[in-house]
């Protein structure tokens, strides 16, 4: 399936897609870190763990590896919560150093709208605020994942297999 339904020269990334579970659900799937390791990245149970404070102000993070020299991951904070219906978060790609040095990308925005059509969820994504074209093919890309495997692991959440 394709859900990236912008180009890396445009100002911001657009991705969307129809997910066959209720708002609510596909929310949960945003924020419930359990769920999230399931689903988020360029690979399928990819991440290293994920920690997630489901508030305005809140952090989160995602840590994608870790070893002795570095973690690398992404974290940001949350600007709008609207169960089942919108999630809007700030978001940088980080890599922190064994000796507590930090290299970040400036922060992003990203909005997430849940939008019922049927028996399912319409699900938009704005990723705005990127300043390279290479970063913005990098994180394209990266959605167009991630939405590729949302959709097996609510498959699988919705038939009762966790």
């Amino acid at each position: 399936m394709e859900f990236v339904k912008s180009v890396p020269e445009d100002d911001q990334i657009v991705v969307e897609g129809y997910f066959a579970a209720s708002p609510a659900k596909v929310f949960e799937a945003w924020t419930d870190p359990n769920i999230v390791l399931k689903w988020f990245g360029r690979a399928s149970n990819s991440l290293h763990s994920a920690t997630i404070d489901l508030r305005p102000g809140g952090a989160w993070q995602f840590l994608k590896s870790k070893d002795d020299d570095k973690s690398i991951g992404f974290e940001g904070q949350y600007q709008d919560i609207q169960p089942g219906e919108k999630l809007v978060f700030s978001w940088a790609h980080v890599i922190t150093h064994a000796n507590g040095e930090r290299e970040a990308t400036p922060y992003s925005r990203v909005e997430v709208i849940f939008t019922p059509k049927g028996k399912g969820t319409h699900v938009r994504l704005v990723h705005s605020a990127i300043r390279s074209q290479d970063a913005r093919r990098g994180i394209g890309g990266g959605w167009e994942a991630a939405f590729n495997f949302l959709v097996n692991a609510l498959d699988k959440s919705e038939s009762g297999l966790k």
